[in-house]
């Protein structure tokens, strides 16, 4: 089955025990003869999504993924055993589909222990595209981990394709520009028309990607409903503070760039940590913290000509340095950032959350009135609460396209 023409998520599993491979081909291709629930699930349930591979050895797992890969139809996850005699480990396995394929996910799935996770992740890069479970597993998790890493190994594809046809464009428009201002050294009527053409052209490409903003905004709200428009509502407040403080129409349209993709890393998160509806444990915290650096490495290789990759980095630093993800402090966290972090506070305090409801918007401009200048630049700070007091902001509750640019 060819997993691009028929839009499936395609998976490779890589184990030696046959009850194993059978368990991951009940997870993912259950059978319609099993019982009626079984095939209501077949009918609506994302476990028919799926193209599954099945491999008992890593040298197999190889030729598999290097098949793939020349025929232009690669797996966007795997799940791969550590141990599996006789042939080579799953780390030998790792190390030779990362050379054929770069941007697969990888979740190592095994109860052999002697192998640090830190050792793998050193070994097995990018660390963005690693991941880690112990067996035994409940197919719930194995489920999740193909749901959500096969949208986020989607999405990165189709953000590569779109920079590609852009970097292809701007190639063809400079050549025609060269060819164009050979003549324009004689006809001054020529230099106009062409600077007309160029404009247009500008318009067009700032048009395309206000249109990829919104693509890559909407992404991860239909994957958590709980915080439907909340980039949105967090770009609206952010522009509003940056006007109120004077920034330039440049500062203001990055901000409200960075504010409208500011959580886009929360895509490698799995979506039952993103709804849950009780406080998170550690290790939980830790996946949705590391969502500014996910953020970061998927927007810097975009060539906005504001800091939007820098500023979703920094957007949960602290003027005190207790923030994350590299405990910035004072002015070494970027103005943008600043104005973004106060702007993030205050929708997440006033809006639900599926483990609290809405704390109001009082309680949320306290917390920044009675932590301005230490956790909170001060001057962002005042901008937003006149904000609120005098001009009378409130937030837009109808969600609704947003050109952004």
């Amino acid at each position: 089955m060819n997993g691009t023409e028929s839009n499936l998520i395609r998976v490779l599993v890589v184990d030696d025990e046959q009850s194993i491979l059978d368990l991951y081909q009940e997870i993912f291709c259950p059978r319609e003869d099993l019982s009626e629930s079984t095939s209501k699930r077949l009918d609506g349930d994302p476990a028919a999504w799926f193209d599954l591979t099945l491999c008992q050895q890593g040298d197999e797992a190889v030729e598999v993924v290097r098949l793939a890969t020349e025929e232009d139809n690669p797996f966007a996850v795997i799940f791969l055993d550590m141990l599996m005699p006789p042939g080579p480990d799953g780390m030998w396995t790792a190390e030779e589909i990362r050379t054929l394929d770069p941007h697969t996910e990888i979740v190592f799935v095994t109860g052999y222990s002697d192998v640090t996770q830190k050792e793998i992740t050193s070994r097995v890069l990018p660390q963005d595209k690693l991941f880690y479970l112990k067996k035994p597993f409940y197919p719930d998790e194995i489920l999740q981990f193909g749901l959500a890493l096969g949208a986020k190994w989607e999405s990165e594809r189709g953000f590569r394709t779109v920079q590609a046809e852009l970097e292809g464009r701007v190639r063809e428009r400079t050549a025609e520009l060269a060819r164009v201002n050979k003549h324009l050294q004689h006809d001054i009527a020529m230099r106009r028309q062409t600077e007309e053409e160029l404009q247009n052209t500008l318009d067009k490409l700032q048009e395309v990607m206000g249109g990829i903003i919104q693509a890559m905004a909407t992404a991860l709200e239909t994957r958590d409903p709980y915080t439907a428009g909340h980039q949105r509502r967090v770009a609206d407040l952010a522009s509003a503070i940056a006007v109120e403080m004077g920034l330039s129409e440049d500062e203001l349209i990055g901000i409200r760039t960075a504010g409208a993709l500011h959580d886009l890393g929360k895509i490698s998160v799995p979506a039952e940590i993103l709804s849950k509806p009780s406080r998170l444990i550690e290790t939980e915290f830790c996946l949705i913290k590391r969502h500014c650096q996910v953020g970061y490495e998927i927007l810097q290789e975009i060539g906005f000509p504001w800091p939007v990759a820098q500023t979703v980095l920094q957007h949960h630093e602290r003027m005190d340095g207790s923030g994350y993800p590299q405990g910035l402090s004072g002015e070494d966290i970027l103005l943008e950032a600043r104005v973004l972090s106060v702007a993030d506070v205050v929708e997440a305090m006033a809006s639900h959350r599926p483990y609290r409801p809405a704390l109001g918007i009082d309680e949320a401009l306290a917390e920044i009135f009675e932590n301005k200048g230490k956790l909170y630049d001060p001057q962002v700070a005042e901008a937003c609460l006149r904000l609120f007091a005098v001009t009378g902001f409130q937030f837009r509750q109808q969600v609704e396209r947003v050109d952004y640019l």
